[in-house]
């Protein structure tokens, strides 16, 4: 509470009267963690082994049977109520949601807390699971051990933007939620822009993923957070996160880390800033449009003087059995058009690589997308690069065929690779392929699915839009 208030003193925040309700709820929710001790957990199982009992304990317990039960059902009840409830905090885009969970997770005197973007988490989950289902745990259920893992390294976790839309991430946080906040009493902060009754809606089988619904209800304090102003849009000098650039970038190096043996991918060495003086650029141009050769010419001429003579080479980023192949990059600068990054079947690992190896990236040539039609693929990728470089606090420049509000709404004609307009309303063979990985049959079903129908993108291109706006304000990424 005293550092929020410091902040708008300084004029770093505004005063917003939706933001205090919610920094009280976190403020009663550290003070309680304060004293939060929960008992140790032990490698294999949540609790602890049992002590050998004598014959004469074994036979007090046989007739006793009743009166343990109840005493066991007391102690599991007291357990749990001495778990401090989570915060789960929604609304809409720019509101200031990641800031609040940022300032209670860097004014938390703990050293067991973790604070990771929800895809990044994971991407992570789905590493480890791999691993304990090849090597040590082939033929038992790894769910608990993987919760043991991730309970032994934190009991705090603070994950920003929650959102489930695939239906491996839905499988596995129906019981991996559970075994974490109920039977170890991890405590979850998170973000979203849905509240937990509309996560997955409409999704494959989304029956089995309501458990994991009622245990965010019943664990955390479920919080909206919409006081009607987007402040990325607004042009004044605004509050960034507090946790340092240098953390986030490790964190994507991690994340791309666990997904691959250390022998297949090399540790990244981000190469130092050629900048002498970063602050003679807080003002200039990080947004070209239309495309043209003014546009082309003005980007290049850009290139140039920010990499201040360093030599343009092609550079390979080893990872996950493959390769990244940027063909032009300058010291911590890469320059990628958007069909190097989006028209190609990339997805977030590579754009944690890239994040995590480079301080700017320059991305040319962003059409007008059409999000639910012809372009969702390549939307998908774009906006999936957009929240790892966001995370990573990445200096973006663009050059692209509208300004930012027509990138996710024009139409520049050009057509996806999965898709022809003969066949609008249809599935296409990439969805197609999907439903056969699935096992499904029924397409009247699979396309309600939030996967398919283009929902889901609605939330994200806002999301993208904001944080495209905030990119292009003074000072990001320096």
């Amino acid at each position: 509470m005293a550092v929020y208030t410091d902040l708008i003193a300084q004029g770093s925040l505004k005063e917003d009267a939706f933001q205090r309700t919610i920094i009280e709820t976190l403020q009663e929710m550290h003070d309680r963690l304060m004293t939060y001790n929960p008992e140790p957990i032990v490698s294999g199982g949540s609790k602890a082994p049992e002590k050998k009992r004598g014959l004469f304990s074994k036979l007090s317990s046989y007739f006793n049977r009743e009166e343990e039960e109840r005493l066991a059902k007391e102690a599991e009840a007291a357990r749990k109520a001495a778990i401090p409830k989570g915060l789960y905090l929604y609304g809409s885009v720019g509101t200031g949601k990641t800031m609040l969970m940022d300032l209670f997770y860097n004014t938390l005197p703990r050293s067991d807390k973790t604070r990771i973007h929800f895809h990044n988490f994971m991407l992570q989950l789905h590493g480890r699971l791999h691993k304990l289902k090849s090597t040590t745990h082939q033929h038992s259920d790894p769910i608990p051990f993987l919760a043991d893992s991730l309970a032994m390294e934190s009991r705090v976790f603070c994950l920003d933007e929650f959102q489930v839309t695939d239906i491996a991430d839905a499988m596995l946080l129906r019981r991996l939620v559970e075994e974490l906040v109920v039977n170890r009493g991890v405590i979850l902060v998170t973000t979203s822009n849905r509240h937990p009754t509309e996560l997955y809606k409409n999704g494959i089988q989304r029956e089995s993923f309501l458990p994991c619904i009622a245990v965010l209800e019943e664990n955390c304090v479920v919080k909206c957070l919409d006081g009607g102003v987007d402040y990325r849009r607004e042009k004044k000098t605004f509050f960034q996160s507090a946790k340092p650039m240098d953390k986030r970038k490790q964190a994507a190096s991690d994340v791309a880390s666990s997904l691959t043996s250390s022998s297949e991918m090399p540790k990244i060495v981000k190469p130092k800033s050629v900048f002498n003086d970063p602050l003679k650029l807080v003002d200039e141009k990080r947004f070209f449009w239309p495309l043209g050769p003014d546009t082309t010419k003005d980007v290049e001429s850009y290139f140039n003087t920010i990499r201040n003579g360093v030599p343009v080479q092609e550079r390979r980023l080893s990872f996950l059995g493959r390769e990244l192949v940027l063909p032009k990059t300058s010291g911590d600068i890469a320059m990628c058009s958007f069909d190097d990054l989006c028209a190609k079947t990339l997805s977030a690992p590579d754009y944690l690589i890239l994040a995590g190896t480079f301080d700017t990236l320059i991305l040319t040539d962003i059409p007008k997308l059409k999000p639910t039609t012809l372009h969702r693929n390549e939307t998908r990728r774009l906006i999936t690069l957009i929240d790892a470089l966001y995370e990573c606090q990445v200096k973006l420049v663009c050059s692209a065929d509208g300004p930012i509000s027509e990138i996710f709404g024009g139409g520049s004609g050009a057509h996806s690779a999965d898709e022809d307009p003969s066949t609008m309303g249809q599935l296409t063979p990439a969805q197609r392929q999907m439903m056969d990985d699935l096992g499904l049959n029924d397409v009247s079903q699979v396309r309600k699915s939030p996967i398919f129908s283009g929902e889901e993108e609605k939330f994200a291109v806002q999301r993208a839009e904001s944080r495209l706006i905030e990119m292009q304000g003074s000072g990001w990424g320096l």
